[in-house]
């Protein structure tokens, strides 16, 4: 009897993980642990010694492999996964939100290399995207949160290649501090990507996740401690630029957000 009974809570266990990992749509995710300060002028120095971002970049390719972020993707879900990693950069690049945006979008890309086909040649040239070894990073791509959405796909590979559209648009509006050109040229992108990258589509999915990370971007300027896992919504476009409704409505730079306080 006490063993029927403890099989039984041991299944009840194992299901309650399961659907806990599988729950994008989660509204209370667990608490960070409290960054280190860093001194001002080590945080404006941080993405300016290419030596140190080169190796920031290695360091959190290796986290997103660890068995740290495992335990903690499989105990909190994969949107808490993206928190860590990127909260995980910010430690590495002494809270430079700049750096941590690019080397998150390079640490967090799911293509070895690209394909481009020259118009009327016909030829294709392929580039590498990454210094990786096969091995390396099959299992780093393996090991990224693909479960980001609600209506993410029930594949294999899930929303993982949604990573680096949402941190690649976050690093240039950060960089830019305003939205409207980075959406321009996003949208550009896709349109490329379809006509000249080999397997590339124009997806609408891919233009809400550069969108959202346009968002992430913008409020990491304001707040530092901006968490990406609340921008990861489910809305829904009605066209290829129609505009995402998934919460308060941002200024598209700084200066007017300043103006409109």
């Amino acid at each position: 009897m006490v063993r029927r009974i403890s099989r039984g809570l041991l299944r009840v266990l194992v299901v309650a993980t399961v659907v806990h990992v599988h729950s994008p749509g989660q509204t209370s995710l667990p608490p960070l642990p409290p960054r280190e300060r860093v001194p001002a002028l080590m945080t404006f120095l941080s993405p300016l010694l290419v030596p140190k971002v080169l190796q920031d970049c290695y360091m959190l390719r290796e986290y997103v492999r660890s068995e740290e972020l495992v335990a903690e993707r499989a105990a909190h879900g994969d949107l808490y996964a993206v928190d860590c990693v990127f909260d995980q950069a910010m430690r590495l690049c002494w809270n430079n939100v700049y750096e941590a945006l690019l080397v998150s979008a390079f640490a967090l890309m799911d293509h070895h290399r690209v394909g481009v086909r020259l118009p009327l040649i016909g030829a294709v040239l392929w580039f590498p995207l990454t210094s990786e070894f096969d091995g390396e990073f099959r299992s780093r791509v393996e090991a990224l949160p693909s479960r980001l959405y609600a209506d993410t796909p029930p594949v294999r590979g899930g929303d993982r290649d949604k990573l680096q559209h949402f941190f690649g648009s976050a690093f240039l509006t950060a960089l830019t501090e305003s939205a409207e050109g980075v959406d321009r040229f996003g949208l550009f992108i896709e349109w490329g990507e379809e006509q000249f990258i080999v397997g590339g589509v124009n997806d609408e999915r891919d233009v809400r996740a550069n969108r959202q990370g346009e968002r992430f971007g913008l409020c990491l300027l304001s707040d530092p401690d901006t968490r990406p896992s609340g921008f990861f919504t489910t809305d829904v476009l009605r066209g290829p630029a129609a505009p995402l409704d998934p919460g308060p409505v941002l200024p598209d730079s700084l200066e007017s957000r300043q103006e409109a306080k």
